[in-house]
């Protein structure tokens, strides 16, 4: 097959892909330059950092430019007049209630959304659980079962108490309601590789501690040995009067996004 290089050109200074890598033909490089390109800003934002101004040059082995492919234009409509906020600790200024039903709900805009956009549209989950305890569970569980984002509920104890089917592909099992603890992955592992006991992993600190874990990565291993690497959005759940009652956990698959940092 013949080999594209990604050129990345910011400004006039060029980061050449050295090696390239194989595709079938030049739709298939810029299918990988789109996706790539969305990964880099959703990577960049998460630095507080612009990107968008910058494009990707794929060349032939002949060295010769078949395609430009812009950071900004290949993102979603709803994502592509972003600009980084002056502080990253409130995304929620910057989300739109369209941008939120629709990163949640579409599983390829979910791999492609700006994490701070989907911890926005978390945290509106979140909100949500506090009013279902009024009205009960059942209307918050519909909510979330509709969801494309792999999602989990625990009580205060950490035993699962509802997940999606999201969920379900993402760890490659069921888990037994009210029996398995603190996360819906068979196995779990550090991003080194170091195994990860379930009542260590960011679920199980966010209800010990009582407070939301931001910012962690890991691998889950699957029942058939396969390895998914994701980031966690644990955070405790309370009732009205502020009591802990249970927790709620996202877990992004971030697999294309550590192939975008590998690229910068």
């Amino acid at each position: 097959m013949p080999r594209f290089f990604l050129h990345v050109l910011n400004g006039r200074e060029l980061r050449e892909d050295p090696e390239g890598q194989e595709f079938p033909d030049v739709d298939a490089a810029l299918a990988e330059a789109v996706a790539s390109a969305r990964d880099l800003v959703a990577y960049g934002i998460m630095q507080n950092e612009d990107v968008s101004g910058r494009s990707f040059l794929i060349r032939g082995e002949s060295g010769q430019t078949v395609a430009t492919v812009p950071f900004r234009s290949s993102l979603p409509g709803m994502l592509g007049g972003w600009a980084p906020p002056g502080s990253m600790h409130s995304a929620q200024p910057y989300v739109t209630a369209n941008s939120v039903a629709v990163c949640m709900s579409d599983r390829h805009l979910l791999a492609q959304a700006p994490l701070a956009i989907l911890d926005a549209a978390f945290e509106w989950l979140v909100e949500e659980h506090s009013r279902a305890l009024e009205e009960g569970q059942r209307r918050f569980h519909e909510q979330i079962e509709g969801l494309a984002a792999p999602i989990y509920t625990t009580d205060a104890q950490g035993r699962i108490t509802f997940y999606n089917e999201a969920a379900v592909a993402l760890s490659g099992r069921r888990p037994a309601l009210g029996q398995d603890r603190w996360c819906v992955t068979w196995r779990l592992y550090w991003p080194d590789g170091t195994w990860l006991p379930h009542d260590q992993c960011p679920m199980a600190i966010a209800l010990k501690e009582n407070r939301p874990v931001r910012g962690g990565e890991a691998v889950a291993e699957r029942p058939d040995g396969t390895r998914i690497a994701f980031m966690p959005f644990p955070t405790p759940l309370h009732d009205t009067s502020g009591v802990l009652v249970g927790g709620v956990n996202m877990l992004l698959d971030i697999t294309q996004r550590q192939r975008a940092k590998e690229r910068i």
